[in-house]
Order: structure tokens, then C-alpha cells, then sequence
């Protein structure tokens, strides 16, 4: 009621009910539609642009994510790293299966796209040898090995080849 009391409001209110009957609903008719403009440019085409934007990110997204599906086998064969049985790269696995294991690699070393050199100084040589024979369980086999006898009984040094 506060806003009726102001001198702008009341004499626009004063004009408005001077007016006739028909000029009346005219001047409601163009302020509806004024409104619904309003409503249309401020809320609903931006909320409409938002949101066909999206769509179409989603969509060039979704054919980036297809064309990178069907090129991942090209891919990976070009950059060199090999896939093993379980979804990691034969560093990786023989890495994580040494472990398993209980023995220490030295060193490892990737030979090639499709291949890893594994040197052991002071390793069990039954270990070594169950290692080895899970490896080959698993589809990796051994390209070349060299075993030296240490000093110490049981235990020896050697380089081994591993491929896939």
C-alpha cells in the first residue's frame, strides 16, 4: 500500500482509471505482451541456447569418444606400449608378478614394443624358476636368459628376456 501512497504511482493510477474502457484493456493487453517478451529474452532463449549448446557438446564429445574407441588398438600399437592379459603393460605386470614372488629385480628395462629385460644379482634360483614358470602360464615367454652362479649356495644372478 506503500507504493500506491507515492506521487508517480498515484498520478499514473489517476490517469490509467481516466482513461476509457477499451484504451484500459488495450494498455493491459500491451503490458502482458511487454511482460511475456521480457520473460522470452531474459529467461527462456538463453535457458533454450544453454541448452542446445550442451547437445551439441555432447554429441562432439560422444564422436571424439567413438573415433578414440575404434583408433585405440592403432594407437597403442604405435606407440609401442603392449597390452598384457590383464589390461597393463608387460613392465607393469612383470613388475607387479616379481613382487608376488618375493624377489627383487635390479633393474628393469623395456626392450622394444613387445619386450622387457629383467637383471636379478642374489636371487633364489628355485624362486627365479617358479617365477619364470608363471610368467609362462600367463603368456609371457622368455627370449633369452643368462644365469651365473653366486657365492653363496642356492642363489644366482641373471638377466632375463621377456616377451610377449
Amino acid at each position: 500500500m506503500a507504493l500506491r501512497s507515492h506521487p508517480l504511482i498515484k498520478e499514473g493510477l489517476d490517469r490509467y482509471h481516466g482513461l476509457p474502457v477499451r484504451d484500459r484493456n488495450a494498455l493491459r493487453l500491451l503490458a502482458l505482451t511487454v511482460v511475456l517478451v521480457l520473460i522470452y529474452l531474459l529467461v527462456w532463449a538463453p535457458v533454450y541456447g544453454f541448452l542446445e549448446a550442451s547437445r551439441e557438446d555432447r554429441e562432439r564429445q560422444n564422436d571424439l569418444l567413438q573415433y578414440m574407441l575404434s583408433t585405440q588398438v592403432q594407437a597403442r600399437t604405435a606407440s609401442g606400449v603392449r597390452i598384457g592379459l590383464k589390461g597393463q603393460t608387460l613392465l607393469s605386470q612383470i613388475s607387479s608378478s616379481t613382487a608376488k614372488f618375493g624377489i627383487k629385480p635390479n633393474r628393469l628395462q623395456p626392450e622394444g614394443s613387445d619386450a622387457v629385460s629383467v637383471w636379478f644379482d642374489a636371487v633364489g634360483f628355485n624362486d627365479l624358476i617358479r617365477w619364470l614358470e608363471q610368467q609362462h602360464l600367463e603368456g609371457i615367454s622368455v627370449r633369452q636368459i643368462s644365469i651365473d652362479k653366486s657365492e653363496e649356495s642356492g642363489t644366482v644372478s641373471a638377466r632375463v628376456v621377456l616377451h610377449t
